[in-house]
């Protein structure tokens, strides 16, 4: 039986580690970029009458950054709120990203916010969710298809500091 013989043991792992060697491997890189956001226009919530405290908001967001990889990128970007109280979970997302030599389309595929209140008023929020760009080029083409992750944080009334990590495989070899 091959398998107990020793040589064919060291065999078959030295050809292994030789195959391993020189193949092409991959390593996942994270970049990450912040983003200065203001909101546009007003965004009410729109109730929907089926129970107390539910509701939709629709939310139309600018931004803009000045982080290395995306500086002096713009966003647009629309957003869809299902809210349960101070509670609201993500149903739609989608936008673009446009600097000199580049452009990408982001989908957003999932995210929630929790709002902080105090006294019965919103005093802040903590949000957080996931994507992935959709289509990227120039500069930014080596995003495209790459997942991502983002957290907000408030900055004043209609602005917020959102922190995205991408991750992207780099094939090296």
């Amino acid at each position: 039986m091959l398998y107990r013989n020793p040589w064919f043991c060291s065999c078959a792992i030295g050809a292994a580690l030789a195959f391993l060697a020189f193949a092409p491997s991959a390593v996942a890189q994270e970049v990450t970029y912040t983003w200065t956001c203001q909101d546009v226009g007003a965004n009410p919530p729109e109730p929907l009458g089926d129970k107390d405290g539910h509701s939709i908001s629709v939310a139309a967001v600018s931004c803009h950054s000045k982080s290395e990889s995306m500086s002096g990128a713009l966003l647009t970007g629309t957003y869809i709120w299902e809210w349960n109280g101070p509670n609201a979970v993500l149903l739609s997302a989608t936008g673009v990203i446009r600097k000199p030599g580049a452009t990408m389309v982001y989908q957003e595929t999932g995210g929630s916010i929790a709002l902080t209140m105090t006294d019965g008023k919103v005093t802040g929020f903590t949000a957080s969710g996931k994507g992935y760009e959709k289509l990227a080029t120039g500069s930014l083409a080596a995003l495209a298809g790459t997942p991502y992750t983002w957290t907000v944080k408030p900055a004043g009334p209609g602005q917020s500091t959102v922190e995205v990590k991408n991750t992207m495989t780099a094939v090296s070899k």
